[in-house]
């Protein structure tokens, strides 16, 4: 395995990183020998979070004893001082470690977001978990390109998880010169679209374009870490060839890709359009009942609740065909 420098963090990280959402489907048992067996094969780079269900507590048995020999990366939803520092104890303890390498805010895509941290004095005491040596680095995911530029002002900021991919191209058009200029580390979630795009191959030959970007990949067997292990290695250019195939499974899936941006919202009925229109991403990515349960049956349901008026679809910035969208999720 080849290493190389997260930005101006100087971790040497692995040139793929092992994305723990997907472990979470496992049994445990097999998930901990997966996690193992990434390690010894030279995988030093493990994200997780504290929403994936029981992601941490499986990593905090996987890594007893080989803690040392790996970064973990970890991140909190929460928006308030307690309710966060709150989240950075139970990762403590779930991942049975007193320190985590690095840790972001999870899914700062809107300015409401980023001001709540900010005011609630969530990020003051991010860093001042950082000075007492809990935490080493601090953090964004992001699933809006046009707020990263607000990142950079804040204090400490040295670490960014945006998708990339060739759907979701946008994060890399807007963002990737800027974050190489300030030498932000760039960990790239969603490779595979969150598993909505197939073809492992050419994701790997579009990452493999950008230098700076460390890909999380999900696997659920030694089979796919293996095969990933392999194309992270493949130094191979994009040829004409392959940008038929990329532009045929973009115009396939193109209008109906949500990106998770969050700019549909809100909706005047009530909808919660982005966890409804990333509920076959969920199915596959989280245990059975994390999905299938009371809440996010009433959340499914009042898809019934739209009236198509297009509000929606007017303030998408891809143009997304989103009612069709509401209504084959719920379907599904």
């Amino acid at each position: 395995m080849e290493y190389k420098r997260l930005g101006k963090t100087d971790l040497r990280v692995s040139l793929l990183g092992f994305g723990a959402v997907q472990i979470c489907k496992m049994q445990e048992a097999e998930a901990i020998d997966l996690v193992r067996e990434a390690v010894d094969r030279g995988i030093n780079l493990i994200d997780t979070a504290h929403a994936y269900p029981n992601s941490e507590e499986i990593l905090g048995k996987a890594l007893k004893g080989i803690r040392d020999k790996v970064i973990i990366t970890t991140k909190s939803f929460e928006t308030s001082k307690d309710g966060l520092l709150n989240d950075l104890e139970t990762s403590f303890k779930r991942l049975d470690t007193d320190y985590i390498d690095i840790f972001l805010m999870h899914d700062v895509s809107k300015d409401k977001k980023l001001d709540e941290l900010l005011n609630n004095g969530v990020v003051e005491a991010i860093i001042k978990e950082k000075e007492k040596g809990n935490i080493g680095f601090i953090g964004f995911s992001c699933h809006n390109p046009d707020i990263i530029n607000r990142y950079y002002g804040i204090e400490d900021f040295t670490v960014v998880m945006i998708p990339v991919n060739f759907i979701s191209t946008e994060f890399v058009d807007k963002n990737y010169s800027k974050l190489v200029e300030e030498d932000i580390g760039i960990l790239g979630m969603k490779p595979f679209g969150g598993g909505r795009m197939e073809d492992a191959r050419l994701s790997f030959k579009y990452v493999n374009q950008f230098e700076k970007v460390i890909p999380l990949i999900g696997m659920q067997s030694k089979s796919e870490l293996e095969e990933n292990i392999e194309l992270i290695k493949t130094k191979s250019h994009i040829d004409d060839s392959d940008r038929k195939s990329m532009k045929e499974i973009e115009e396939e899936l193109g209008d109906k890709f949500c990106r998770g941006c969050g700019y549909c919202m809100p909706c005047n009925q009530g909808i919660d359009i982005v966890q409804v229109n990333f509920m076959k991403v969920l199915f596959n990515q989280f245990p059975f009942d994390e999905v299938v349960n009371p809440k996010k049956t009433k959340i499914v349901e009042q898809v019934d609740e739209c009236i198509e008026c297009g509000e929606c679809i007017e303030k998408c910035p891809y143009s997304l065909e989103i009612i069709d969208m509401l209504k084959e999720n719920r379907d599904y």
